[in-house]
């Protein structure tokens, strides 16, 4: 149920909604970069609970927006999944 959710969020969220939660949590992303990583993340059809596939989006990131923002994705969704109890979805 939870997987579904969170899948459903992803794939419907828009380029200054990930602009927003950037900002949020400290990490840089411009709009244009936002729309990037969520086209690569559509059409690839990521799967966030795949370490396979997280790691293919952490590679993007490295190499289309920063290898800092990338560790900082990194670090924030783990911190996010051990604050909601979801970590064992990871």
């Amino acid at each position: 149920m939870f997987k579904h959710l969170i899948r459903t969020k992803l794939y419907a969220s828009t380029p200054d909604e990930l602009v927003k939660y950037g900002r949020q949590y400290g990490i840089q992303i411009s709009r244009s970069q936002a729309n990037q990583l969520l086209t690569f993340i559509k059409k690839e059809s990521i799967d966030p609970f795949s370490e396979k596939d997280r790691s293919r989006t952490y590679r993007y990131v490295e190499r289309n927006i920063g290898h800092q923002e990338a560790r900082q994705a990194q670090t924030l969704l783990n911190q996010l999944a051990k604050q909601y109890n979801l970590d064992h979805l990871l």
